[in-house]
């Protein structure tokens, strides 16, 4: 199966709406998947529905919907109302499918499917993946950058003054919350050249746990030293497989779509499930009266500003 999945919705939506508006971008996600694998997918990828048959190829496929009116291709993130809800949740609503492809006259949803682990003998499991169109009802539209960064902002200043002065400085999970907080801030916040350098910095973090993860998942073990420029090109590889805010960047992307990204994809607030389902004691402020309202508040945040960054044009 492809994983992350999230991350090919992402990238189809920035290539395609690059690609319909005249930018031969292109993405090493949509073209291999598997890229920086030790072990190929078992599962065979059909690609996608289409005609009552599978297109596996990303590129033709988009070009059969192309010459069929396509104005737009959106992958989004919904939020689960459900987890912010103490006792007596609501059920969740059931998974978005990953991808809507907007016409003229209609919205066709793909969503993602593949084999699910269980008791079954593998061979009595479908060893196929792929996308396939669905019926949605839900709406495909997706906020403006300006109005999803402003929104964003205004949340992410009311967690950070209701967590920071509660968190406890000598408890890691409260000062990870309170971080995660500050960092979106201090994104938020940066001036073109104070994003471009932090940025940066982030992408040489990356660069060095690529490499940690490919060392120490290395088929070959212990690794050594001379095995280090097949594991640093492997790293590299799925490096490169994975950083959509470089494939936001070669499709003309404003800086500010790419912050917004940046800033949203590690927003990740502890909710009301987490204190049902925890066996872990959480930080006290989870439990404060007026916390489950802001924590809900940037999280939808969240999830409206990475819609409207992948998705911007």
């Amino acid at each position: 199966m492809i994983n992350p999945v999230h991350v090919y919705a992402w990238q189809a939506a920035i290539v395609g709406n690059a690609r319909l508006e005249g930018r031969p971008v292109r993405a090493l996600m949509l073209e291999d998947p598997w890229a920086g694998s030790f072990a190929r997918s078992p599962e065979t990828f059909l690609g996608f529905e289409v005609d009552g048959g599978f297109e596996p190829s990303f590129d033709r496929w988009f070009e059969r919907m192309k010459a069929r009116g396509l104005l737009a291709i959106r992958s989004l993130r919904v939020s689960d109302p459900s987890i912010w809800v103490l006792y007596d949740p609501p059920d969740s609503p059931p998974r978005l499918p990953e991808l809507a492809l907007v016409f003229p006259d209609r919205v066709v949803w793909y969503r993602y499917f593949f084999p699910w682990p269980g008791p079954q003998a593998r061979s009595a499991v479908s060893q196929e993946d792929g996308f396939r169109e669905v019926p949605e009802m839900r709406s495909a539209a997706v906020p403006s950058v300006e109005d999803a960064e402003r929104e964003l902002l205004a949340a992410t200043r009311e967690y950070v003054a209701f967590v920071g002065p509660q968190a406890r400085k000598d408890h890691s999970s409260d000062v990870f919350y309170a971080a995660m907080g500050q960092k979106a801030l201090e994104l938020l916040t940066d001036t073109e050249a104070s994003f471009q350098t932090r940025l940066a910095a982030l992408r040489e973090a990356d660069v060095k746990e690529y490499r940690r993860r490919s060392k120490d998942w290395w088929p070959v073990q212990p690794a050594t030293r001379a095995m280090r420029p097949q594991i640093f090109e492997n790293a590299a590889r799925s490096l490169e497989r994975d950083d959509y805010l470089r494939v936001m960047e070669a499709a003309g992307l404003s800086w500010r779509a790419v912050r917004l990204a940046c800033a949203a994809q590690d927003i990740w607030p502890l909710n009301m499930h987490n204190e049902r389902t925890s066996e872990d004691m959480l930080p006290p402020f989870v439990q404060a009266p007026g916390y489950a309202a802001i924590g809900k508040r940037w999280a939808d945040a969240a999830n409206a500003a990475c819609n409207a960054a992948v998705n911007a044009r």
